[in-house]
């Protein structure tokens, strides 16, 4: 089985030097006032889904990034969120980032990263994830969202913390021996995936972006230029 997190976890730390440089730095209050953040180092902080903070006058937003790094250039219309998955090699799932309550999270920033291309053998290919560098995100697209109302909004749709955990337990029993990509609809903009294939098997809930938007509090569009905000403020 395959799993890409290594890949995943450099390409992520690559990526949040560009947010910092390009985004995080530049950002201002809309009404004036001072607008600081810091990029959490310690890993007891990050563990507990804390990767950014920014300060607008008294207010702190603790944010988690999360980034579709492996599926860059792809233009992805969905956005995917852990319910479970197997760590270390043990065969009981845990909880996932999205159903933990324990975690300090109260922003998620979504982002879906384009890549710079290179020409091999004759084709333009996305460069190597695993050789990146900050400069080679091109366009990237950031969606700052509260995690109660994205909470909120799949509750009144009937799906909480308890009824999102039972489906994937039962996902997980129906299709423990499969190694491929499983799906179940729940409705015509949420979905559960399982991916056997990979080493962590997780189970995730996709949601399209359509509907991210409209719960999104800001909305940027990113490069080495700078950003335009496309929805809200800061």
């Amino acid at each position: 089985m395959e799993s890409f997190r290594e890949i995943d976890m450099r390409a992520e730390q690559v990526l949040a030097m560009f947010m910092d440089e390009y985004f995080y730095s530049r950002l201002e209050s809309v009404d004036g006032g001072e607008l600081t953040f810091s990029r959490i180092r310690d890993r007891d902080s990050q563990i507990k889904g804390v990767d950014v903070c920014i300060r607008i006058g008294e207010r702190e937003l603790l944010i988690d990034e999360k980034a579709s790094v492996y599926y860059s250039n792809a233009m992805i219309p969905t956005f995917a969120f852990e319910l479970d998955s197997i760590q270390n090699g043990k065969t009981k799932p845990v909880e996932g980032w999205f159903i933990n309550d324990s975690l300090r999270t109260e922003y998620y920033m979504l982002i879906w990263p384009n890549v710079k291309c290179e020409k091999k053998n004759g084709k333009w290919i996305r460069k190597d994830l695993a050789t990146i560098k900050r400069d080679d995100f091109t366009i990237v697209e950031a969606m700052l969202i509260e995690k109660k109302d994205i909470r909120l909004s799949l509750e009144q749709r009937g799906y909480d913390k308890y009824h999102l955990a039972e489906y994937a337990r039962k996902l997980r029993l129906m299709y423990s021996e499969e190694k491929k990509m499983i799906e179940q609809k729940l409705n015509s903009e949420v979905k559960l995936t399982f991916s056997g294939q990979l080493a962590e098997a997780p189970i995730n809930l996709v949601i399209k972006k359509e509907m991210l938007r409209r719960i999104a509090k800001s909305i940027y569009l990113i490069s080495c230029d700078g950003y335009a905000t496309i929805k809200g403020a800061q």
